[in-house]
């Protein structure tokens, strides 16, 4: 299990060539990747792509490549004469017309827009410099994905426990449904002493309504299918592959039939079992927005 939230970074070199590439991820639904790169390696994205879809399936994921002060890579300054001439045509002329005072120097003409440009060399063959690049991004891909894999394993640990904390809720509520009947039927039988003190009760009445509370608060089948979710949601935690589709797909069956149980069952105490399942299953909807 990988978490989708990651950093990683790698800084590779040669006698020509330095490179920094970093790669960070967050959560997303799909794969989407958003490169920053010299426009030079653009031929190179396809490729630079593959590679990403090779370690991972899902995350909003940036991957930066910066270029280092090495070979053919290091900045170069250059002054723009002809339109330094131009700047000096243009301010000896101004001076003139206004009889300004002062000279124009060079101090000046170095503050003025364009007339020095800096510039990074682009490689001179972006198929030479494609084995580093490979090397690099593929390095920074794997401290992302360790990095990914070391909260994907929290996450796991975490889930894990929260789905054995909704088994034994699931488990109260099982042991609880034969006593709910019983429970509602002595109730139901006070309350009729009560109100009809000098009628005898009719038993025949009561079994009838024992057996409608039965149906209308039975559950077995609700617990049945929540009890095959659970066992499946452990099968996937352990499994080693993509998974955080089907975990959200069965937290969400695990939120249905827990509703349909509060809706059906007439009792505190299972009342109080779905207020417990239903926060457990809050927090792990929480953390399932965050599993690849």
């Amino acid at each position: 299990m990988q978490s989708m939230t990651g950093y990683g970074r790698s800084d590779v070199h040669d006698d020509r060539l330095a490179l920094t590439i970093e790669a960070k991820s967050v959560n997303h639904r799909y794969l989407d990747v958003a490169w920053h790169y010299p426009r030079t390696y653009a031929p190179l994205e396809a490729r630079m792509k593959q590679l990403v879809s090779q370690h991972f399936a899902r995350g909003r994921i940036d991957i930066r490549i910066t270029l280092g002060e090495n070979g053919d890579a290091s900045r170069t300054v250059t002054p723009d004469y002809a339109l330094a001439q131009q700047y000096y045509e243009a301010l000896r002329e101004l001076q003139h017309r206004l009889g300004a005072p002062g000279t124009v120097d060079m101090s000046l003409l170095m503050g003025l827009r364009d007339v020095l440009k800096v510039s990074e060399n682009a490689p001179a063959d972006v198929e030479a410099d494609w084995p580093l690049i490979a090397e690099g991004l593929a390095a920074a891909l794997a401290a992302l994905k360790a990095m990914r894999l070391q909260e994907g394993a929290f996450l796991r640990g975490d889930l894990s426990a929260r789905m054995q904390a909704v088994a034994q809720q699931v488990a109260l509520i099982r042991q609880r449904l034969p006593k709910m009947l019983t429970d509602y039927l002595q109730r139901l039988e006070q309350r009729l002493k009560e109100w009809f003190e000098r009628v005898a009760l009719d038993a025949a009445r009561l079994a009838q309504e024992a057996v409608l509370f039965a149906e209308r608060g039975d559950v077995t089948e609700e617990l049945t299918r929540l009890e095959a979710h659970l066992q499946a949601m452990q099968t996937l935690l352990a499994s080693g592959e993509t998974v955080g589709r089907k975990v959200d797909f069965l937290v969400q069956e695990m939120r249905r039939e827990i509703e349909t149980i509060a809706a059906k069952a007439n009792d505190l105490t299972i009342s109080h079992c779905v207020v417990e399942i239903k926060s457990e299953l809050e927090r792990c909807r929480e953390q399932i927005q965050n599993i690849e």
